[in-house]
């Protein structure tokens, strides 16, 4: 299996709170078994996504980024829905699909998306209108690779499991397809609401670590930052209420 790692140029906090955080809140309202969290996310109600956007101009950025994180983390079923949807449109059938997506916050510098779990039929993918177009924009320079890629294709069905995945990964973070892949997944986080700017993508073999159970509500926020953020959105809600400057 692989990972995609979706590099950041850009992270638009406040238009993810605007979006992602009215619809956390709704999820929070209509669990059965609410956490803490959960419960003081649906008693502020529409004032949640006020609150936070108020809060945020008082943030520094690492802050900021664990609330693009928990929100990633909460939305994780629709965001890794809307790439696999994308991706198929790309390629024309689901030839490549994700099994999670994550936000990755990495001290000191920006934060990623990690599309995870990723399976790939490499001899469809080899065989795709995308890799084919990819391999024709190969430019000279890179003759080499671009005489390599040909021969790949024409031999996908040859190939050991092995030299295939190492094929298709070569393709997958070439020219052409890099930068259709790159838009494609930047276009579909969008269209759920996650407003980044996608400066890169990186395919690789994935590094197998287990992945954590699927999060829902609160429960993936570090129990500090919790506390931290309830108290704060606690204050700017009262105060947008009328109660105090």
């Amino acid at each position: 299996m692989l990972d995609i790692r979706l590099e950041l140029a850009q992270v638009n906090h406040q238009t993810c709170v605007e979006v992602l955080l009215p619809k956390l809140v709704e999820h929070c309202a209509a669990k059965a078994a609410p956490n803490e969290l959960d419960r003081f996310l649906a008693a502020l109600g529409q004032d949640a996504a006020p609150a936070s956007c108020a809060l945020l101009r008082e943030m520094g950025v690492d802050d900021k980024d664990r609330l693009v994180v928990w929100l990633v983390a909460a939305h994780e079923e629709r965001l890794r829905s809307s790439a696999n949807r994308h991706l198929g449109e790309l390629l024309g059938e689901p030839i490549v699909r994700i099994g999670r997506f994550s936000a990755v916050d990495r001290p000191g510098t920006r934060l990623a998306l990690l599309a995870s779990q990723v399976d790939v039929d490499y001899r469809k993918l080899l065989q795709s209108p995308l890799v084919g177009d990819g391999i024709e924009s190969i430019s000279k320079e890179n003759s080499v690779l671009k005489s390599a890629a040909k021969l790949a294709v024409q031999m996908g069905m040859r190939l050991s499991p092995e030299n295939l995945e190492k094929q298709g990964l070569l393709l997958l973070n070439s020219g052409r397809v890099k930068s259709r892949l790159t838009a494609v997944l930047q276009d579909a986080v969008r269209q759920e609401g996650l407003d980044v700017t996608v400066e890169d993508v990186v395919a690789e073999r994935s590094a197998e670590i287990a992945a954590p159970s699927a999060p829902s509500g609160g429960e993936h926020v570090p129990d500090a930052f919790e506390q931290k953020l309830m108290e704060a959105l606690r204050e700017k809600a009262r105060q947008l209420r009328g109660g105090g400057a």
